[in-house]
Order: structure tokens, then sequence, then C-alpha cells
């Protein structure tokens, strides 16, 4: 694979072309958007571009035969490193970050530029920030450094004004289902279910794997009645777990939720088939106009989750939505 088979990222593509093509690569980027679009496959592929050693059509390609590829492929290139956050407490994140800089000053062992990339970097402390400011003040000539989180404003202002930020747009549910087909076995129906629960993005690549994360969650929506009920769902958002599928959980919400308006007037047209129950329940619990306006907000949620708002006091104003206009459909 190389830059020219990313889908659905044509824009965020094309800038990187050009720094590649203009050989202005000793940069320090962000790539950011929502998770699952192909961020850090594209981060990669970039590597693979600038360090390649084989037979390239245009600059910014990759041959993906090279020893180089292959290595970098295979995550044993000694000139790319890849790390993820959250590293668990503040010390491991200074330690990381000591040893990443130490690596990053270090000369080239073989290839031609020297590639960090940093998966959830929102996620990395106010200390590990600031330890990586003077690097990204002072860019070494050998070294380009790729920032990838799906909430930038999490990152201290110093650091995201040091970097060339680049969007990547949601994925249409033809690419999501174009991806999955090229990597699964999923049948058309399958592939339309988890396209349109994907929502901009994949996160799912077995209709298991979401079936499960849909059983749980509506299970605890079809409980939903009185305002205590609510608060003891919201006070799951405390957990770890909840946190880290925050994204997950409200495609799911949501879709349980346009179900509920859906089943109504237009049952045919819910996705959500196997819990036409708990759909009808629901329904009958609230308002069509109130679950609309849970539903308007739960997509407002995404924006205040990257603000580093609580998750638990955001899913309780969602929630609440619920309570306007209950009992009277």
């Amino acid at each position: 694979m190389s830059l020219l088979d990313i889908k659905g990222q044509q824009r965020a593509i094309t800038i990187i072309e050009k720094f590649i093509e203009n050989k202005s690569i000793n940069s320090s980027f962000l790539f950011f958007g929502r998770p699952g679009i192909g961020k850090h496959l594209t981060a990669l592929n970039m590597a693979k571009a600038i360090n390649c050693i084989g037979e390239k059509q245009r600059a910014w390609l990759s041959d993906d035969a090279c020893v180089s590829c292959k290595k970098i492929e295979n995550n044993i290139h000694p000139d790319v490193m890849q790390i993820t956050v959250p590293i668990p407490d503040e010390s491991s994140q200074m330690e990381t970050m000591v040893r990443v800089i130490e690596w990053l000053h270090m000369p080239l062992f073989e290839g031609k530029q020297k590639i960090l990339v940093v998966d959830d970097a929102s996620e990395l402390n106010v200390h590990a920030q600031n330890a990586m400011l003077k690097t990204l003040e002072e860019p070494l000539p050998w070294v380009t450094i790729v920032f990838i989180t799906s909430s930038y404003a999490r990152l201290l202002p110093t650091v995201q004004s040091r970097l060339i930020k680049v969007g990547f747009n949601r994925l249409s549910e033809e690419s999501i289902k174009e991806i999955l087909a090229s990597i699964t076995t999923l049948n058309k129906e399958q592939l339309n279910y988890l396209s349109f629960l994907s929502d901009g993005g994949i996160k799912y690549t077995a209709p298991d794997d979401i079936e499960n994360d849909v059983k749980k969650m509506i299970a605890l929506l079809a409980e939903l009645k009185e305002p205590a009920s609510m608060v003891k769902l919201a006070e799951k958002f405390k957990l770890q777990t909840y946190k880290e599928h925050f994204e997950q959980i409200v495609d799911i919400m949501l879709s349980f939720f346009i179900d509920s308006v859906l089943i109504q007037n237009n049952p045919g047209l819910i996705r959500n088939k196997g819990f036409q129950q708990e759909i009808t329940a629901f329904s009958r619990q609230f308002r069509s106009h109130a679950i609309i306006n849970a539903a308007v907000s739960l997509e407002k949620a995404r924006s205040a989750y990257e603000l580093n708002i609580s998750p638990q006091m955001i899913m309780e104003h969602v929630l609440f939505q619920l309570t306007g206009d209950n009992n009277d459909n």
C-alpha cells in the first residue's frame, strides 16, 4: 500500500505530496480527525515514501517492495518509531519522551529521514508535551514528527503552533464499504450495517464486534425511565472503558435514538432490526420531540468531549433531554 491507496482523504494526501515533492519534510505535522479514518495509515505510508530506496513512479509514492518499505510495514525500521499514548503514568510518559528525544538526536542508521509517529498525542500530559517543545521549535534536518489525534484542542497552544495541521475528513459510507470489502469477507447486508454505524470512520470489521457493543448499550438505554436511571447510566462514563470508547458509544446511542423515532412512522427504515422490542418500549416511554432533542445534544457531545469536558457530565446533559416531554406520546 502507498499514499495513492488511502481512501477518502485526497485533500490531506495532496498536502503531504507537496511537502515530499518540495523536499520540505523536516517538519512537524498534526494529523487530526475522528478515529478510524486513515491518519495512522497515512503517516506510515508517508514514512515509506520518504525512506523508500526502490524504483518509484513519483517522489511521494513508495514501491512497497524494497527493504526499507518492508521494514516500516513490519515496524522494525531503525529510523521509524511509533508510540501510542496514553502511557500509564506521568513518570513513564516523561521517561518515554526523554528516550524518544535522545533517539531523534542520534544520526540516521540507514534511512533518509527519521520519522516519529505519536498516536493519541493529545493524551500526553503537560510535562511530556513541554519536553517536546525544544525539538519542535528547533527541528533537526533529518527528523519528521507526526502527532496524531482526534481532539487536538487538548494539546498545549505552544505545541499546536509548531505543528503543520493536516485535517482528515469523515469517510463516506461508500468509502467505508469499499475499505471493509477489501479487508473482510462481509456480505452486502453486513457491509451496509457496519458502514452506517461506523459514522464516518472504520471502527468495526466484524458484525460480532459491533453486535456485542450494541447489545450492551441498548440494554442500558432500554432501562431508562426516571431521572435516577439516567444518572446511573451517566455515572458509568466515569469508567475508563466508557471514556476510551466514547465515540463508538455515541454512534450506537445516536442510531438507537433515530430508530426510536423512525419506528413510530417508518419501522422498515430502522437499522437495529434485532432490537425492535427495546426500541418500541423506548419510543413509548419518551416523546419523539424529546428523543430528537437528546439526539441533537448527543451529536454536540463529540465537540464537548474534544474540549476535555467530563464524559459523565456530557451524558447527564444528553439523557436529561429525554425528561422534557416524557410519558405523553
